[in-house]
């Protein structure tokens, strides 16, 4: 049960599923942000928590056109840092 929290006494217990959340599905974020498909692919490997220079790796690109993509991304989904966007792509 993830986000059950029961208190008694004072005392705070959270319950957190430790099964790892499958990854966002890149053509989700495509549709709802209006990214292209190497922005989504990104998007979804910064909100896995993967630095822009592994991702940048993982996808093949060079650092620079990954930051680019980033920047680019920042403005489609209204965030201006990686943490602001993990934080709204985690409630997908």
């Amino acid at each position: 049960m993830q986000g059950v929290n029961l208190m008694s006494s004072g005392a705070l217990l959270t319950f957190v599923s430790i099964e790892p959340r499958p990854g966002l599905k890149p053509s989700l974020l495509a549709k709802l942000f209006g990214l292209t498909s190497a922005e989504a692919k990104l998007a979804s490997l910064i909100a896995e928590g993967i630095s822009v220079e592994k991702a940048a790796e993982a996808l093949e690109i060079s650092r620079e056109m990954a930051r680019n993509q980033l920047k680019t991304v920042f403005a489609k989904t209204a965030t201006h840092r990686q943490s602001e966007l993990v934080a709204l792509l985690g409630g997908f």
